[in-house]
């Protein structure tokens, strides 16, 4: 799969907005094993790692937040994910991510389709891009 970039659908009225998300969609096409919530300090990069299995939906929840991805080619693509341009992204194993937070109270809810194991990440840029 690759590196996938997708604007979500906002349904509103008087009373409000509501963004659906449904699991058959392409980008969500994946059983989801976990999911958590992202908050960053603005003066400081967060993630700045990369996965052997793990493939990721990122949801911006609230504020503004910069995502950093490389490929192996070191390729490197910068996404602006808010609540306001209803966009989300879909990061592929074996990309490095690093994400800024922009403003505060930001938050980033990520979705994944593997479950929690230390050995699967990529803490160390020199051997992801050695491979």
């Amino acid at each position: 799969m690759k590196l996938k970039l997708k604007k979500s659908k906002t349904f509103s009225d008087k009373t409000g907005d509501l963004i659906p998300f449904y699991k058959n969609e392409s980008l969500l096409n994946f059983n989801i094993k976990r999911f958590f919530f992202v908050y960053g300090n603005k003066r400081y990069f967060r993630a700045d790692h990369a996965h052997k299995k793990c493939n990721q939906v990122l949801i911006p929840i609230n504020g503004t937040i910069e995502v950093y991805i490389t490929n192996k080619n070191k390729k490197e693509r910068k996404f602006l994910l808010s609540l306001r341009s209803n966009n989300y992204l879909f990061v592929p194993k074996d990309h490095w991510i690093k994400l800024k937070f922009i403003k505060k109270k930001s938050i980033l809810l990520t979705l994944c389709d593997y479950k929690y194991d230390k050995k699967e990440y990529i803490q160390s840029k020199k051997k992801f891009f050695k491979k």
